[in-house]
């Protein structure tokens, strides 16, 4: 990647640490991992479900947004298709490409806590807040109504079929029931230590073994075939909310509210007098998260976990290689953007942008000290100004800020809700905000994407594929043209980049597809596609001054491809940082004055490298 152009680079850079980004926890509820897609399903709080791709490191490529009173409550896999049920009382199977639902249902009329799906993936079961258990077809690509069964007291909190499919557990206050899938009646119940005890997880093993977590801290352990129990431990001193267990089922891992610790028990045989008997003994346990945690999975030799803090963790299962990796609950796309002759820094958050003043550090440092700085050392300036907020823009409650940007030269400031897009004005001197609401064209539309060039806006209107660009001048905005993708990007949009010279867009598909248009305004062409790769896009850079793409895969992999030559000019052969078996690169950043230097971060480190 080293390039022979004049290098006009001091060798060194400020970098603000923007410590005022504080954006407040969002919980996870519920996981589901698809083996076939290697897909994570993530539900929180706010509503929405975010669709992480787990191939390589984990990264987050798609997100369903939905309102706080959708709260997601559990999820299942099918193949290839996703299902939720909420506390709305909605059944839904979700169109995993257009990201909206594909098949909506309202089986019991009331919220609904819980589903599964049988393992010959042709039945769905559902369990609601007044006690109603419903068994629905999904076969031939449907959803269709099979079965209501005997209504019971209290909800139904959690749900699991049996291996063969013939049987449903269910779990509620006081009691786990096992019904007859064909008939819909009750063939056991099985009795807790007390009547105000909540089973609010459980697991059902290929040998008939029935495991319940519950309320009171238990893991208690059941023979299906005759309703006896078998054993019960307190693995915590409160409320076991989550249970998993690993493909062979010799480890069971748990977690909830107090202590919020991961404990992995272990099948283990042991012997008394003359009779063999296994029995299940802690094995190990993390400390992963501070808050409780709500929903655990079991993928490979990774216990992946989440909770209250909002966290998505990853952890070892085994002894032998213990690691923890933990992924923030950042909003997607870009959450910054940056006036750099204004000092200015635009932060979205769900509901509100805050328009921050960075600092202004004094300059004791001189030439002679820059001297004799190694590469890759760094030194701490004392801010002679403080990071100072300027503005606040809030939507309501109910609204979600997908994306926003603020113009490089300070003069404009656009952010998108799911259902509007505003275009402002801003002034510093003296510092005002101005909508701009008259003669608006019909194509400023709710945007995905919003990037702003040199006297120029574009965004993107998700739905149409369709990219618009916009003419600024002083106190108006005037629709310039668009640009079909529809014709080469048939999956959702994860990346969009524009050239620093304007001249190329780039844009990247979740189907792992990055393709180029080269801009003449009306006359805007696609000009190529690069060759697919196996693993995600995660980030994209374009040079300033020559036609070199940089792109960054989520198995850690760095290419630089030239548009015109259209040919790769390098590409790493092993993984370029150190812990990208664990975390993807989100972001790249090159030195406009330096074409051989590259910063590049992902979510725990930043990185610098020169002459690549």
């Amino acid at each position: 990647m080293k390039a022979n152009v004049p290098i006009k680079s001091t060798g060194t850079a400020q970098v603000h640490n923007a410590r005022f980004y504080t954006i407040s926890p969002r919980a996870i509820v519920s996981l589901a991992y698809s083996k076939l897609l290697k897909c994570l399903a993530l539900s929180r709080d706010d509503g929405s479900i975010e669709l992480w791709d787990m191939s390589y490191a984990p990264y987050l490529e798609k997100v369903i947004k939905l309102t706080p009173e959708s709260q997601v409550e559990n999820m299942a896999w099918a193949g290839k298709r996703l299902f939720s049920v909420d506390l709305t009382g909605q059944l839904i199977e979700w169109d995993l490409n257009t990201l909206q639902p594909r098949n909506v249902q309202s089986p019991t009329g009331n919220a609904l806590w819980c589903l599964d799906v049988n393992s010959a993936e042709t039945e769905l079961a559902v369990g609601s807040e007044e006690g109603h258990i419903n068994l629905m077809s999904i076969e031939q690509d449907e959803i269709n109504y099979k079965l209501l069964f005997r209504k019971q007291e209290g909800r139904v909190l959690c749900c699991k079929f049996d291996k063969p499919g013939k049987r449903l557990v269910t779990g509620s206050v006081g009691a786990v029931r096992i019904w007859n899938v064909a008939t819909g009646h009750t063939l056991h119940t099985m009795t807790l230590s007390a009547k105000n005890v909540i089973v609010y997880t459980l697991q059902v093993l290929k040998d008939d073994t029935i495991i319940a977590g519950d309320s009171a801290g238990y893991v208690t352990v059941w023979n299906a075939a005759n309703a006896t129990q078998v054993e019960a431990n307190q693995v915590l001193d409160k409320h076991v909310f989550a249970l998993a267990v690993n493909e062979e089922e010799d480890r069971l891992v748990c977690s909830g509210m107090r202590p919020p610790l991961i404990r992995v028990l272990s099948k283990t045989q042991i012997k008394r007098e003359d009779s063999v008997c296994q029995r299940w003994v802690k094995f190990l346990q993390r400390e992963v998260h501070r808050h409780y945690v709500k929903a655990l999975l079991v993928v490979g030799d990774r216990i992946i976990s989440g909770g209250q803090d909002g966290l998505l963790c990853i952890s070892s299962s085994t002894k032998s290689r213990a690691y923890t990796a933990k992924y923030a609950p950042y909003l997607a796309g870009k959450c910054a953007s940056l006036a750099s002759s204004a000092n200015l820094m635009l932060l979205r958050y769900p509901q509100s942008l805050h328009l921050w003043r960075l600092g202004v550090p004094s300059d004791h440092t001189t030439e002679n000290q820059v001297a004799r700085m190694s590469v890759g050392s760094c030194e701490q300036l004392k801010l002679e100004q403080g990071p100072e907020m300027l503005v606040q823009l809030v939507v309501g409650a109910s609204k979600f800020i997908q994306a926003s940007a603020i113009s490089p030269d300070s003069k404009w400031i656009c952010y998108s809700t799911l259902d509007e897009l505003r275009l402002s004005r801003l002034e510093l001197k003296p510092l005002a905000v101005t909508r701009l609401t008259k003669d608006l064209p019909a194509e400023l539309e709710p945007a995905k994407f919003i990037i702003f060039g040199n006297d120029s806006l574009w965004l993107l209107h998700a739905p149409t594929y369709q990219m618009r660009c916009f003419t600024l001048t002083e106190q108006q905005v005037d629709f310039a043209y668009s640009i079909d993708l529809s014709k080469e990007i048939k999956s959702p949009i994860s990346l969009v980049e524009l050239s620093p010279c304007g001249k190329y867009l780039i844009v990247a598909s979740t189907n792992h597809l990055i393709a180029i248009w080269q801009l003449r305004g009306a006359k805007s062409r696609h000009l190529l596609n690069l060759p697919r790769y196996k693993a995600g896009t995660t980030a994209l850079a374009m040079h300033a001054g020559r036609p070199n793409l940089l792109v960054a895969y989520a198995d850690g992999r760095l290419v630089e491809y030239d548009l015109l030559q259209r040919r790769f000019v390098c590409k790493t052969e092993k993984h370029f940082v150190p812990n990208a078996q664990l975390h993807s690169i989100r972001g790249l950043l090159l030195d406009a004055n330096n074409p051989n230097i590259v910063f590049f971060y992902d979510e725990v480190h930043l990185y610098f490298a020169a002459e690549l």
